[in-house]
């Protein structure tokens, strides 16, 4: 079994029949990456993918498996078994082991990290911004693992999907650790049966007497709080419908002031639900692309998000509305002046990797 002779006979099927690698790989469903390892030998195609690959190209699973064209009908079993010992030689033997080996790392780490976190003495140590950046790091290896894994191991595109569903799953849950910590086992618990039932009260209240801290924190920082649990449940539940999306976010924001009530960590506020609900709808019409604006300023939305909650973390960790006598005014333009500057950074550095993934592809098209 000859691999560069199947490579090279794939690459030639392909281009006699007029086909792009992007072209061929939607037609048997299969990622453009994939279409280009098997060109260059560094991969072979799963044995389910050998007749749809067949077919397309236009030769038979026998041709296919001896790396030529021959009219000869060959039905020989030989071929197969050869081939499927040929494409496990072919499989990158040290990503197991390493994806092992991280994912080993980032559970010690994470679990480091919360006996560090629940093991207080009594006092509150962490900021938001600290939280951010450590569930974010945790987040981003595990990603970084799975996409290891699915780039050498999975074509299909839905086998990629499975992937990020783990790590959606994963990260969802992470976040929601975050979230309860932030919001209920890390505050002080003395709050006693304090709710408001009267929608816009709290907001018009805040409004009404303007402060940086309490405006901010509470209204800015309950629209973007449940921003990521949206993003992740769409992802793992596949949500379309938006009843069904908005009933989930209401439950959800509904059940976490019910449990700060009954804990006593924080106030049942209505206000807060609507904040919630807000935020995640924003969330929802972005991943749905309900309208133009948004399918043509996706990159540029979603970088805004991130930078929104970034800003909010930092506004709260490094306390920039301790400026005494400032008046509320200035500081709301420190604020959205560190926005922009943290959303441009973030902008430039999403531009940098794109234009460096789009520079790879246009080289592997040209060497093939």
């Amino acid at each position: 079994m000859d691999i560069e002779k199947i490579s090279n006979l794939i690459k030639t099927r392909r281009k006699e029949k007029g086909l792009t690698q992007e072209e061929l790989a939607q037609k048997i469903n299969v990622t453009e990456k994939a279409i280009s390892r098997w060109e260059t030998g560094r991969g072979t195609p799963d044995i389910s993918l050998l007749v749809p690959l067949a077919e397309e190209l236009d030769i038979s699973v026998s041709e296919l498996l001896k790396g030529k064209e021959d009219k000869k009908e060959d039905k020989n079993i030989k071929e197969i078994v050869d081939y499927i010992d040929a494409s496990k030689t072919k499989k990158n033997k040290l990503i197991i082991p390493i994806a092992t080996i991280l994912y080993t790392i980032i559970l010690i780490l994470y679990l480091w990290y919360l006996k560090v976190e629940y093991n207080t003495g009594g006092t509150i140590h962490h900021t938001y911004l600290g939280e951010l950046v450590y569930n974010f790091f945790f987040i981003t290896s595990i990603f970084f693992t799975n996409r290891l894994i699915a780039n050498h191991y999975y074509d299909t595109i839905e086998d990629r999907k499975r992937m990020n569903k783990i790590s959606y799953i994963i990260a969802l849950v992470i976040y929601i650790i975050m979230f309860f910590n932030l919001t209920i086992f890390g505050r002080i618990t003395n709050w006693y049966n304090t709710f408001n039932l009267i929608p816009f009260k709290t907001i018009i209240g805040y409004w009404a007497f303007p402060n940086a801290h309490n405006t901010i924190i509470n209204v800015l920082g309950n629209i973007v709080i449940l921003m990521p649990v949206q993003f992740l449940i769409m992802k793992i539940f596949d949500i379309k419908k938006f009843k069904i999306s908005l009933m989930i976010d209401i439950s959800l924001s509904l059940l976490i002031e019910i449990i700060q009530l009954v804990s006593h960590a924080g106030v049942f506020d209505i206000d807060d639900i609507i904040l919630n609900v807000l935020g995640m709808s924003i969330v929802y019409a972005i991943v749905m692309d309900k309208h133009k604006i948004l399918l043509n300023h996706k990159d540029k939305l979603v970088t805004s998000i991130i930078s929104l909650i970034i800003t909010f973390f930092s506004f709260e960790m490094l306390s920039w509305y301790h400026f005494g006598d400032i008046p509320t005014i200035r500081i709301f333009i420190r604020l959205i002046i560190g926005f922009i500057l943290i959303e441009e950074i973030i902008y430039f550095g999403y531009k940098l990797i794109i234009k460096k993934e789009h520079r790879k592809i246009k080289i592997l098209q040209q060497k093939i």
